[in-house]
């Protein structure tokens, strides 16, 4: 015949078997997420962001369910110890049976929460992770757009020049000036742009 303690152990043994599908579940949406940061063909970083933070509101979730267990059990086997005792010394060998199982459920309980914060503290660097990535692209990004702009200037700053009509200006009399002129903003801006290459700029 089954006693009491044997109901609840059995009940909360279940629960805590039914934590482990879904902490693996976890995990496995934490490892897609660690692998998506490193690809070539993600290019949304910000998907990336809302899936981390859905993970971790999920996360934390789980472990507010999972959290009081272990507390719960520890409850339960300080009040079989307070009832262990016999009479003439010794303790009851069913209520120390009682123990070893509830602490058997009551470790594989904190192995499950050991496992969530393990996965919530890999989340959170994923999404250091991923602010980083975003950094390092929108630092290329402006890199590109004042390479860009520099090149784009060169001809600007050459033209405006030639552009001020003054008297004492040789070349605007030059027969080769004109193409002379155009010859400069082309070299020019061709230089910057290798320049630029070179610097991994472009």
């Amino acid at each position: 015949m089954k006693s009491p303690w044997d109901m609840v152990h059995a009940a909360l043994d279940a629960v805590v078997d039914g934590y482990m599908p879904v902490i693996e579940g976890l995990e496995n949406d934490g490892d897609e997420i660690e692998d998506s940061l490193f690809t070539e063909e993600l290019t949304d970083t910000s998907k990336v962001s809302q899936r981390t933070y859905q993970l971790l509101n999920e996360v934390a979730d789980f472990k507010r369910a999972a959290k009081p267990l272990t507390t719960v059990l520890d409850v339960l086997m300080g009040r079989i110890r307070m009832n262990s005792h016999l009479p003439g010394g010794g303790q009851n060998e069913e209520a120390v049976e009682d123990i070893r199982r509830f602490r058997d459920v009551h470790d594989h309980a904190l192995q499950v929460n050991e496992r969530i914060d393990d996965l919530r503290a890999s989340l959170q660097n994923a999404l250091e992770v991923n602010s980083i990535i975003v950094a390092e692209r929108q630092n290329d990004d402006m890199k590109k757009i004042s390479g860009w702009a520099a090149i784009l200037v060169a001809p600007t700053v050459i033209g405006s020049i030639y552009g001020m009509n003054f008297d004492n200006m040789p070349e605007l009399h030059w027969a080769l000036g004109y193409p002379a002129a155009l010859l400069l903003m082309v070299v020019t801006s061709v230089f910057l742009y290798v320049l630029f290459k070179k610097k991994d700029w472009m």
